[in-house]
């Protein structure tokens, strides 16, 4: 922001992340929240995915910092099961919002006391569908309890993949994962340098000539990816971390299982044999 400052522009706000979309990464709120405060520049938390799982125990330092935020936005419709689409924007200032937004006709003047709330004057959008109704069914039939459950169990799942997939020599973690998000690389036949040798891996087709140079593992990270995805039988993303191609599976599903997840694993395996 001091660089911004002294080349003659003016930071208006900082947008901090909880919850990354390639990665579920999460930014120091607190210590950005700081500096909004100290520069007085507006502070907005984008939680779209993470917002959810900070209601989890695993998850509650998540939310230090958030009392410094001028607007947070949370998705229920990606971590709190919620059917698409569902946004929640929190103010600390209601008001400025509506200074903002308010435009009102003529003809709707009559239309505006505030005794009750109308949203026309807080966004863009003047009618909207009735979208905290199905938000109420979900929270209500499943309780907090149920929530923080079923957010709990995702955890665990992308937790008892990244297990699985430390066992496989030909695999490796990108990075640790975060809430339900695992992103992972397959690194060759024979692996890289340190992992478990070749005995205590399944018993593939040993590695003929050089090793594959890092452009060569990119395009077979995607050439997984897209075998499985033409294949129907799973469905798999991908993203560049640190300029690498990695392989994505993103957990939210309150149906999958032990046994989905197992599945899912050994196609990956099977699909890298093949390769």
């Amino acid at each position: 922001m001091a660089a911004d400052q002294q080349n003659g522009l003016q930071p208006m706000a900082v947008v901090a992340t909880v919850g990354t979309t390639s990665t579920a990464s999460v930014d120091p709120v607190g210590d950005i929240g700081n500096v909004c405060r100290e520069a007085k520049i507006w502070l907005h938390i984008d939680a779209a995915y993470g917002g959810g799982f900070a209601m989890a125990p695993e998850y509650e330092w998540m939310r230090k910092g958030w009392e410094l935020a001028d607007s947070i936005v949370i998705n229920p419709h990606k971590t709190l099961f919620v059917p698409l689409d569902f946004s929640v924007l929190y103010m600390r200032d209601l008001a400025r919002l509506r200074r903002v937004f308010s435009l009102v006709p003529e003809y709707l003047r009559g239309d505006t006391v505030e005794a009750e709330k109308n949203y026309m004057d807080y966004g863009i959008q003047l009618g909207r569908r009735f979208r905290a109704l199905k938000a109420w069914v979900i929270w209500r039939s499943l309780g907090r309890a149920g929530v923080v459950a079923r957010l709990r169990e995702q955890i665990r799942l992308a937790n008892l993949l990244a297990d699985w997939i430390k066992t496989d020599g030909r695999f490796e973690l990108s990075t640790q994962p975060s809430m339900g998000a695992v992103c992972f690389r397959f690194v060759g036949r024979d692996g890289s340098p340190g992992r478990p040798s070749s005995s205590a891996r399944p018993a593939i087709a040993p590695c003929r000539g050089e090793p594959p140079n890092e452009i060569e593992v990119d395009q077979l990270n995607s050439d997984i990816v897209e075998r499985i995805n033409a294949s129907g039988r799973a469905y798999l993303t991908q993203t560049k971390l640190r300029g690498r191609t990695v392989m994505r599976i993103g957990l939210g599903n309150v149906l999958t299982t032990d046994e989905h997840l197992r599945k899912g694993w050994k196609i990956i395996q099977e699909t890298a044999n093949n390769l």
